[in-house]
């Protein structure tokens, strides 16, 4: 038989919420749970909460004086000063504002670090509230004090610096503080995001905090006792609102929307925190009202200095200063006496925000104690005394000499007369105000903390708590709910244990809640055990379903214990409960020593329950203990504070009166009464109060009580006083239903016979209800128009007979009306007065009316026409699960009719109940009565002739089914089946383990329990999460290595870039030094066509100043190169030590030096050139000598030697980082897939763990597991017909008979089944792991893939910027080279003929710059758009503009027409000119050379006017000299020295702007992906991994405890399952 139920399905509500809703409630949920223990044990110093104060003012203060406004004061040098005095002391910004912009973000960073540790201790202490380290709550309680206080302002201002831009003068967007630095480009992209990012979540952390993280208690003492945490948020917001105004509203245009903000803002706050005054703590108040008035008294003076100073004030800012000290001291001398919150008129509020002005005031004066709050509390009392409208006041019905009503008070808390007033007062103001406000949470939580601290009514603030829950409240509100509720019901179980276990009236409600809970968890739980073994009888048992299943019974016994523990915690003398609980442990549980000791228990509690049964009335309600009482009982308080209110009653008396018992606690008696009764019953119990009248005590009366229905009962009264243990009296009494034979009604009317409330049988009797005499003002005339006639007999004690006529109505059977008809009832009529004694005066009549001629009863004759059949038959109803649906027939009545009684099941299905039911089933079967047997018949047509007829054979000494080869035999018959010797052998093994182990775990079930049920973190899961942690570790490392080193090796390539670029700009400044040599030795030999010795003066000078110019950039640059950080490769450096270069002196001796040597040797002779006289300048001068040669020679050598070994350092980094990069990856990947083996084998094992548990189940016998299900089955059953409280004397022939039958079961053979696991969390855990991991490692391969294009890129263009950074050298060294041949031919040139390297120079020059636009044409899809847009402006534009106004070479205007404008048509055709030109005079030169009988005129065509430079015949000389002077040989050297200079210095200048950018561009990416994995690798650990280690731990300790579902006799028998334990758990402790 297979029963299934419905347990597992979720809630509607589970199902209605949405993945969203539930995500918010769980991080909820942690804010809740983490700030309740930071509340806890709150270690409080009011002095360093002052002294937090007092910085925020000077934080607050800096708003007034901060870096936008503090000019609006206009006296500059005071406002200055306080601006730097405020903000240096008080902020963070200031501090780092005078350092640098990287220190302003490594602050921002840290700060944010900062942020991020406090969520991860929230988290950590979320998952880990019981571990027994205390650092984290102390630090995080210590962070979270700060963030709301002292580092709140300085933080968030840090956080909107970074994002704090204006605009320049140019239109750049630049940051306020660093104006170097350019906003939203690069890395400040990234830095503006997160900065943006942590000022949301640093505010969304402090307003949470300031909204919960406070006492809403009154608690004078404490600096965190405040009424709300509203106040702070809002003061928080204004901070925030205020960085926001002057980080972004720049200049002088913004400060009227400015003071406007803060004028609003600064009232908020003075409103909230010093009018509204929060803070209960009186120094904390002062400082608060302190800080927020300065600065509404800043506020104001900013006003007068923005709108008055300079025309009616002068010097505003002195009147601040004067004024500070005066508004200090009046803030703290002022006392508020709130004189007007006395005076408010309670029956006028329209506010509820009053009430709780006025109550609040009302507690802080009761706290006082000092004369001046006596006074004002008695002025209150008496103002009260004389406006409350309410009868009920408490002021109006006290009566002084009575003492006896305040005697709780005083000797519970030693309180004088007016502190009881006070406190019934409040109580009264709470209770009426909440009536009118029902729907004000903040009303109901002070009422609740009211009831709490000044009622020490638990109960009754934790049903405030509960209505309140029930009105959505805020976040606030919410976690007061959550925090308070907890702490009420821990201080309510520690009151019950004080108590002695005796139920207080207000917790009975909750224990019966409590015992409802307990019986229906305990229903749920056993019908999961019946799914669990229903599943296992399957021939293929589902591993994962029962693993599901598994998992929800732990969870329903948890909560069955949990419900166990509180009502326990409630009440000791819980004795059905006890039972109940007793039979699930034996029942269900299969713990019988447990199970026995609580029944043993629960039979004990019952005899002495019995036994107090047995005594007076009296005692029992003393107790007030009334659920044993048969009776309707109630008792009735005359304290004061609950005047003729219910306190206690049992459920007979909820059944009589209709109402539940929550419904009628703490209720007033006289609700319960008649109309009329219930105007006068409280004077009447105050007159019997003073005159101890006891004429009615202990006599029983008859009375009329008013049912939920407003229908009027009869009912029998005994009263009964009793003295309670606070000296007051309480009333108790019992009803009792009077016996009715005939029909009866009842009528109560006033005395003016106006009916006022009448009996449910009035409906039957005389057609009249409770919504007609409601409707309409009815009189008792219009129903008996004759009862005046006969009044007076009818007031006798004998009646008299009435006659009524009464018109019904008959109805057909197709409903319809078909007449009305007259019958003439009579009636006995009895009237009695109804007298109020306290003014003796008639107030109505009591009318009974009995029916005459009936001769039984209404009731009586409504079931006889209802009842078909004879008495004995009832109607019974049994559900076919074939064919779901009900069938109904009447059966004769039997008991305890069982649950699989009623129910049509299969033969198949019912067959396997035979062994446990039989003996019931056989009883019922006999006594119905079947009616209906068609249905069944019809559901098994055809019949199996073959049922239960099996074919065996005999194999191996055993017999088997010959359809099943894979049985296996039970541990019996495998012992049989071993030889003598091997069983002898066993045998004696086990005897002497039986020996050694008599203090096993398997003597006991609690000694197993406690060693599978030991909570300790099983090995497997300590190594996957030590292999969590280690990859983890390893990814954040290797995070941290490839961030920092691909950052490094930017900034190293980025400087080898910038060393190619000053390499070859110092061979160019070289070379300028060698062509003005030149010049100064031409100047000498009168080569230039200089007139005027004013104008060889002025060339002079322009030549040594150019010199100059040139060895100071040499020396710079010279400098700049030798002392570079860069790292260099030691062949570099090598030769940059070596003695290389060969320097020829004047002697003509040879020497070689080192680079550096050597140029310091052409700086020291320009030098000495430089300081020469013109004349001196000569070709025998030994300096110039030593200049030109060796500056042409073997020093050019080694410049462009060491120029290409840069470009190929160049290039080497460029590589070699790619594969450091591929080495990280590689690292990366290698720990990822070796952590993600090693995991998945730690998830395979957990899961493989769990499955071999699950596979003990298979072990077990199938009569076994039957058995265990019917024991599931009986238990149910008899818990749902109510049989848990029979008497228990048979119990132990019952076990007896249970063990035979489970040892009988024990002994069948056990057939091998085949089960499947259809669990996928095994494979999610894993795919998600994988996931994680795959994301992780995507990380480092699109690291690897960004720095690995940039760097192939960079080093596809590292041709083009050789060439780039070469060209102007090369330039330089062609027009050198040609000027050095035309002065002397016989000079060499890089140690060759100097006309070989001038014309191989004009080769050289065309191939550099056709492979510098080849190089460019290929790189222009990865070049920076910079260099393409400046390469064409400057070849294929005009490029006059760049070089006049940036490069500052030329002037626009000459640019324009130089070389008949070529220069304007862009430089490509500028370049092509100077080729020309240079072809030209070398071509004019062959010609000159060695001829000087050339025709020199024929020859220049013009363009040179000969001039004799040698001032002989020297012809040939004269010609080539005269080269120097030919329009083309001038424009190339102008070309050379203006435009191509500037040219490839700004080509140069833009291509390292351009990788800058592009480099900038790849860091920002590389550092936002950085970011984002960090905060990725911080929610996988600490928001998904560690839950997840939770719930495979707690999966764990589930699955092994389910091994405490078989019987302690079942895994005795059974080796495979002591196996296990011993091996798995007991041995290896807890290697599971």
């Amino acid at each position: 038989m297979e029963l299934k139920s419905n347990f597992g399905g979720k809630s509607n509500l589970d199902q209605d919420r949405s993945a969203i809703d539930k995500i918010q409630n769980e991080v909820k949920m942690i804010f809740f749970k983490v700030t309740q223990q930071l509340l806890k044990d709150e270690e409080k110093s009011i002095i360093l909460n002052l002294l937090a104060i007092v910085i925020q003012f000077f934080q607050v203060t800096y708003i007034i004086f901060n870096r936008q406004t503090w000019k609006v004061w206009q006296t500059f040098e005071v406002t200055e000063w306080l601006n730097k005095i405020f903000g240096s002391y008080s902020m963070l910004v200031p501090q780092f504002q005078m350092i640098s912009f990287p220190a302003l973000v490594a602050m921002m960073y840290v700060c944010l670090g900062l942020v991020v540790f406090a969520f991860m201790l929230i988290f950590l202490l979320s998952y880990r509230l019981k571990s027994a380290f205390t650092w984290p709550i102390y630090i995080l309680r210590i962070m979270i004090q700060m963030f709301l206080s002292v580092l709140y302002m300085p933080i968030m201002d840090l956080f909107f610096s970074l994002i704090a831009c204006t605009t320049d003068e140019n239109g750049n967007t630049i940051n306020q503080i660093f104006i170097d630095v350019t906003c939203w480009q690069g890395a400040h992209i990234v830095h503006g995001v997160v900065s943006i990012l942590a000022i949301v979540i640093f505010y969304l952390l402090c307003i949470t905090f300031a909204l919960i993280y406070y006492e809403p208690r009154y608690l004078p003492k404490e600096p965190l006792s405040k009424k709300s945490g509203r106040n702070l948020a809002i003061f928080l917001t204004y901070e925030l609102v205020m960085i926001i105004c002057y980080t972004f509203m720049v200049g002088r245009s913004h400060d009227y929307l400015f003071i406007l903000i803060i004028m609003i803002g600064s009232f908020i706050i003075f409103w909230k925190m010093h009018i509204e005054n929060p803070h209960n703590n009186i120094y904390i108040a002062k400082m608060w009202s302190m800080l927020v008035s300065v600065n509404m008294w800043s506020v104001i003076l900013l006003c007068f200095a923005k709108f008055l100073e300079g025309q009616l004030f002068f010097g505003t800012i002195y009147a601040w200063l004067s004024g500070l000290p005066l508004m200090i001291v009046a803030v703290l001398k002022t006392e508020k006496l709130n004189y007007d919150l006395l005076l408010t008129n309670l029956n006028k509020v329209t506010d509820h925000q009053d009430v709780l002005n006025l109550t609040d005031h009302l507690i802080k004066l009761y706290y006082i104690q000092d004369a001046d709050s006596q006074l004002m509390i008695d002025g209150f009392l008496e103002i009260h005394r004389a406006t409350c409208a309410r009868e009920d006041c408490y002021l109006k019905q006290k009566k002084i000499p009575n003492q006896r009503l305040v005697k709780p008070f005083f000797k519970d808390q030693n309180l004088n007369e007016r502190d009881v007033d006070l406190i019934m007062v409040l109580g009264q103001i709470y209770f009426n105000q909440i009536k009118r406000f029902p729907n004000e949470i903040a009303l109901r939580l002070r009422y609740s903390l009211f009831l709490l601290d000044l009622m020490k009514q638990r109960q009754q603030a934790i049903n405030e708590l509960i209505q309140a829950e029930t009105l959505c409240p805020s976040l606030d509100n919410e976690f007061t709910i959550f925090r308070y509720k907890q702490i009420i019901e821990y201080e309510m179980n520690a009151a019950q244990n004080e108590n002695l276990g005796n139920l207080d009236v207000a917790s009975e409600l909750a224990f019966q809640n409590y015992m409802r809970s307990f019986q229906n968890k305990i229903e749920r739980a056993t019908l999961m055990h019946m799914d669990f073994w229903s599943q296992l009888q399957e021939d293929s048992p589902d591993l994962g379903k029962m693993n599901n299943i598994g998992a929800k019974i732990n969870l329903a016994i948890t909560q069955v214990e949990e419900l166990w523990n509180k009502m326990q915690m409630m009440t000791s003398n819980l004795p059905k409960a006890m039972r109940l609980y007793g039979k699930f442990i034996i029942e269900v549980l299969q713990d019988k020593d447990f199970g026995e000791e609580l029944l043993e228990k629960a039979r004990r509690l019952q005899q002495q329950n019995s036994k107090n049964k047995n005594k007076q009335m009296i005692s029992i309600l003393s107790g007030e203990d009334l659920s044993q009482e048969p009776n309707a009982t109630t008792l009735v308080s005359t304290a004061t504070e609950k005047f003729a209110q219910i306190i206690n009653l049992n459920l007979s008396c909820c059944n009589l009166f209709g109402y539940s018992k929550s419904e009628m606690i703490n209720r007033k008696i006289n609700i319960f009464m008649p109309n009329l009764y219930q105007k006068f019953h409280d004077s009447y119990v105050e007159r019997f109060l003073q005159t101890n009248d006891n004429k009615n005590i202990n006599k029983e009366r008859l009375i009329y009580i008013k049912q939920k229905s407003n229908y009027i009962a009869p009912c029998y009264l005994m009263l009964k006083i009793i003295q309670s243990l606070d000296d007051n009296l309480q009333l108790a009494a019992q009803f009792r239903l009077p016996k009715i034979f005939r029909p009866t009604c009842y009528i109560i009317v006033d005395s003016d016979e106006t009916i006022d409330s009448i009996s449910a049988s009035c409906i039957p009797l005389l057609n009249l209800d409770q919504k007609v005499i409601q409707h309409k003002k009815l009189f008792l005339i219009d129903i008996f128009p004759k009862l005046a006639e006969n009044k007076e007999q009818y007031l006798s004690k004998v009646g008299g007979l009435l006659q009524v006529t009464q018109y019904s109505s008959q109805v057909n059977n197709i409903n319809q009306i078909e007449e009305k008809q007259q019958e003439q009832l009579t009636f006995m009529c009895y009237m009695t007065e109804v007298i109020n004694q306290s003014i003796d005066q008639l107030v109505g009549y009591i009318i009974r009316l009995e029916l005459q001629g009936q001769e039984y009863s209404t009731n009586q004759e409504l079931l006889a026409n209802n009842n078909p059949l004879k008495s004995g038959n009832s109607l019974q109803f049994k559900f076919n699960p074939q064919r779901n649906m009900y069938s109904g027939e009447f059966l004769a009545d039997t008991n305890s009719q069982r649950v699989d009684q009623t129910i049509l099941w299969d033969q198949n299905d019912q067959s396997s109940m035979i062994s446990s039911n039989q003996m019931d089933i056989t009883g019922n079967i006999k006594s119905q009565v079947k009616t209906e047997k068609s249905e069944e018949q019809n559901l098994n047509t055809k019949i199996n002739y073959g049922e239960g007829i099996k074919i065996l054979r005999l194999f191996e000494n055993r017999i088997q089914d010959i359809d099943d080869k894979d049985d296996v035999m039970s541990d019996d018959e495998e012992i049989g089946k071993n030889s003598v010797f091997q069983n002898n052998m066993e045998q004696a093994i086990e005897n002497d383990q039986q020996r050694n182990e008599q203090h096993n775990i398997f003597r006991s079930r609690k000694n197993l329990f406690q060693i599978i049920n030991s909570n300790q973190t099983p090995k497997v899961i300590t190594k996957l999460n030590w292999t969590a942690n280690i990859l983890a570790l390893i990814l954040v490392v290797l995070s941290f290595v490839d961030f920092f080193i691909i950052y490094q090796q930017y900034d190293d390539i980025y400087n080898t870039i910038v060393l190619v670029k000053n390499q070859n700009q110092r061979n160019a400044e070289l070379q300028t030094i060698t062509t003005t040599v030149q010049n100064l030795l031409m100047l000498n030999l009168d080569v230039w066509q200089l007139k005027t010795d004013s104008d060889k003066a002025t060339y002079e000078s322009a030549q040594k100043t150019k010199l100059n110019n040139s060895i100071t950039k040499v020396d710079n640059l010279n400098k700049e190169l030798m002392l570079s950080s860069v790292s260099l490769s030691d062949s570099i450096i090598g030769m940059m030590r070596t003695d290389i270069v060969t320097m020829k002196s004047s002697d003509g001796n040879e020497q070689l030096y080192d680079l550096s040597e050597a140029i310091e040797q052409i700086i020291s002779k320009s030098l000495i050139i430089r300081d020469k006289s013109i004349a001196n300048i000569n070709k025998q001068d030994i300096d110039v000598n030593f200049v030109l040669y060796n500056s042409l020679n073997s020093l050019i050598y080694q410049l462009r030697l060491f120029s290409t070994l840069y470009a190929n350092e160049l290039r080497i980094k460029t590589q070699d980082n790619g594969q450091n990069f591929l080495t990280i990856l590689g690292v990366s990947a290698a720990a990822i897939g070796l952590g993600l083996i090693i995991m998945i084998i730690a998830m395979i094992s957990v899961s493989k763990n769990q499955e071999e548990v699950l596979a003990m189940f298979l072990d077990l016998p199938d009569k076994t597991v039957k058995y265990l299900y019917n024991k599931s089955e009986n238990f149910i059953s008899n818990l749902q017909m109510g049989e848990d409280d029979e008497v228990l004397s048979e119990i132990d022939d019952v076990e007896k008979e249970e063990q035979e039958e489970l040892n009988k079961t024990l002994k069948t053979r056990r057939k091998k089944k085949h089960f499947k696991n259809t669990n996928k969390d095994q494979r999610n855990f894993i795919f998600g792991i994988f996931f994680v991991l795959l994301i992780t490692q995507g990380y480092f391969v699109l690291n690897y893939l960004l720095s690995h294009t940039f760097l192939s890129n960079l080093d596809q263009m590292i041709p083009e910027i050789n060439a780039t950074a070469r060209a102007e050298s090369f330039y330089r060294f062609v027009d050198i080279g040609e000027r050095a041949l035309f002065i002397d031919r016989n000079q060499t040139i890089m140690n060759q003929d100097a006309y070989t390297i001038v014309k191989n120079n004009l080769n050289s020059l065309y191939v550099l710059d056709s492979s510098m636009h080849q190089e460019h044409s290929l790189n222009v899809e990865i070049t920076n758009q910079i260099y393409i847009d400046a390469f064409k402006e400057i070849f294929m534009s005009q490029p006059c503009t760049i070089l006049a106004n940036v490069m500052n070479e030329v002037n626009e205007q000459e640019c324009q027409t130089f070389a008949d404008g070529a220069i304007y048509q862009g430089m490509a055709v500028g370049v092509a000119r100077y080729f020309e030109n240079l072809r030209y005079i070398m071509t004019i030169y062959d010609q000159f050379w060695n001829n000087s009988k050339v025709n020199f005129t024929s020859l220049a065509r013009g363009f040179v006017t000969f001039k004799n430079i040698t001032k002989n015949s020297d012809n040939s000389t004269n010609y080539v000299l005269n080269l120097n002077n030919f329009n083309h040989t001038k424009e190339a050297r102008q070309m050379q020295d203006n435009y191509h200079r500037g040219t490839f210095r700004y080509l140069v200048k833009k291509m390292i702007e351009g990788i800058q950018q592009d480099m900038e561009n790849s860091k920002t990416q590389l550092l936002a992906f950085f970011i984002v994995f960090e905060v990725l690798l911080f929610i996988i650990y600490f928001i998904l991994w560690l839950p997840l280690v939770v719930k495979m731990t707690k999966d764990i300790w589930r699955t092994r405890l389910m091994i405490m579902m078989i019987p302690l006799r079942v895994i005795q028998n059974i080796r495979s399952i002591k196996a296990y334990i011993k091996d798995n758990i007991q041995i290896n402790e807890i290697d599971v």
